[in-house]
């Protein structure tokens, strides 16, 4: 007996909507598969840049140290030195006031000579000379150290220079971490 069209039509619908709820589950699982293997080939990504950030942060902190080191060793220099500079000024300055006193002893032995014109003619030409040969290596004394004082005001500097640079070094090594923070955030994905 022959099915009449109505019930043949009435067979297929539920056979043709299994077929098209199965092609698009189908079609979903495709997908998400894709999107699973999306997000795996980001993940690996994104560990490998993770794995590269510590390297460079391993190196930073490795290269940030020896800036410190090399700080603190140009901060003591500078400290010997200026420990130094301080002990030659005061040295100088204990020359210049034995200057003083024997400018102005050779003064008084000049006007006692005068008063004293008893006083061997000799005598007082031979104090003076001796005086004045006092007063003349003070003065090449005074002078040498005049110029370590300024030998070392040089190296100061160039220390003072030197830890500007450290300085410098050290804040554009903040910023080039700032920008790889900046760059390791800004390459993670967004949560969807």
């Amino acid at each position: 007996m022959a099915r009449s069209p109505e019930k043949e039509a009435s067979t297929n619908e539920p056979t043709d909507h299994l077929k098209l709820r199965l092609s698009a589950s189908l079609n979903a699982c495709r997908l998400l598969q894709e999107h699973v293997f999306d997000l795996e080939s980001r993940l690996k990504k994104i560990n490998a840049q993770i794995e590269l950030s510590k390297a460079e942060a391993k190196l930073n902190a490795k290269a940030l140290a020896k800036c410190m080191e090399e700080k603190e060793e140009m901060l003591g220099f500078c400290k010997r030195l200026s420990s130094l500079c301080s002990d030659l000024e005061r040295e100088c300055s204990s020359y210049e006031n034995d200057l003083r006193r024997h400018m102005e002893a050779l003064v008084e032995n000049r006007r006692e000579n005068e008063e004293l014109s008893t006083i061997s003619q000799q005598e007082h030409q031979s104090e003076e000379a001796k005086l004045i040969a006092e007063i003349k290596a003070m003065e090449k004394d005074k002078e040498r150290l005049l110029t370590k004082i300024i030998q070392s005001e040089h190296e100061i500097t160039l220390l003072s220079l030197g830890n500007k640079r450290l300085q410098e070094k050290h804040t554009n090594f903040l910023l080039i971490k700032q920008s790889h923070q900046v760059e390791s955030t800004s390459s993670q994905p967004t949560k969807t």
